[in-house]
């Protein structure tokens, strides 16, 4: 008798065990979209490493697109129209989006999060030695016709430019007037207009180690501007994180520079079915060695914190939050 109710419980445990495995199973193909930034920029080889990963764990048949566009601004609008499923944000962009604060005017109830703390992004501000500019209180101070270049309208490279510029008392405008232009563009165009002398500044929220801008550095010596106390303290107050971009992340960047910054966070539509978010943020979670490898940004990675994106004030999508407390991760 003992034997039999043994036997019962037993196949009462691998029957539990099997529904709650299922429940977790993406049993049909999904077609999945995701919302990065232009060709040649991080987010868009991340979009690519994710999707080549998430290929090999979903049902034969899905198809996973990487959207070239439309940047750490731009992606909570996209993910709104509902014309993507998943897109990259930033810690404070997605803060914004969610209260409808700085750079949106209302609030944005569509995005959840999967994945936070991929990397660290740095607001750097390049200028040619050749140029002669140290900094950016001399541009404002002297009405220098300097040409600016940053990413494309609706990234948040090209934001921050607008709110660091703003901070040293320039605007796009004034900066025309004094024979300067100020070009959001694509990074591939960002770059070659700095080698070719076109430009004198280029602002791009970057890792260190940034392809592009490493590819820059090696061709043309450039100067790495520091942010001001004062500018940074202004900064802070809009969400961003005072920070340092590390000596030595670029070839002639030889000290700490002083600067602000915030980490990636990977977002999903809050109607993503929870079974597929699952197994999205727990294929991401459990394969940073091949993160790292695919791209050096994901080496501040910490996969146990991933899920901290409450002090982001960002909701967890359910799937995602499932999985972290499965992990024991969350309590």
């Amino acid at each position: 008798m003992k034997k039999k109710t043994l036997l019962v419980v037993f196949l009462v445990f691998l029957a539990a065990l099997s529904v709650r495995a299922g429940a977790q199973e993406v049993k049909a193909p999904v077609h999945l979209r995701v919302a990065s930034l232009d060709l040649g920029s991080a987010w868009y080889v991340y979009a690519a490493t994710f999707a080549k990963l998430w290929r090999e764990v979903l049902p034969k048949g899905s198809t996973i697109d990487v959207l070239p566009f439309a940047g750490g601004i731009g992606n909570a609008l996209v993910l709104d129209k509902g014309d993507a499923d998943l897109g990259f944000l930033f810690g404070a962009t997605a803060n914004w989006a969610v209260q409808g604060k700085v750079a949106y005017s209302k609030k944005i109830d569509a995005i959840t999060g999967l994945v936070g703390g991929l990397d660290k992004y740095y607001a750097a501000m390049m200028a040619t030695r050749r140029s002669g500019i140290t900094s950016l209180e001399e541009v404002a101070k002297k009405k220098l016709p300097v040409r600016f270049v940053a990413q494309p309208m609706g990234s948040a490279s090209e934001f921050s430019m607008r709110l660091i510029l703003e901070a040293y008392g320039m605007t796009y405008d004034e900066i025309k007037s004094w024979g300067g232009a100020v070009t959001p563009t694509s990074t591939g165009v960002a770059q070659a207009q700095m080698v070719d002398g076109k430009a004198e500044i280029w602002i791009n929220v970057v890792t260190a180690g940034h392809p592009a801008v490493s590819e820059l550095a090696i061709s043309t010596d450039l100067v790495f501007l520091p942010l001001s106390d004062e500018v940074i303290k202004k900064l802070t107050a809009l969400g961003y994180e005072k920070t340092s971009l590390p000596a030595k992340s670029f070839k002639g960047q030889d000290r700490d520079v002083p600067l602000v910054g915030w980490p990636t966070i990977l977002m999903a539509h809050k109607d993503l079915k929870p079974e597929a978010a699952y197994l999205l943020t727990k294929t991401i979670v459990e394969n940073k060695e091949k993160l790292v490898k695919a791209h050096a940004g994901f080496k501040d990675f910490t996969p146990e914190d991933a899920w901290k994106l409450d002090k982001y004030g960002i909701p967890l999508h359910p799937g995602a939050e499932k999985y972290y407390r499965e992990k024991g991760m969350m309590k």
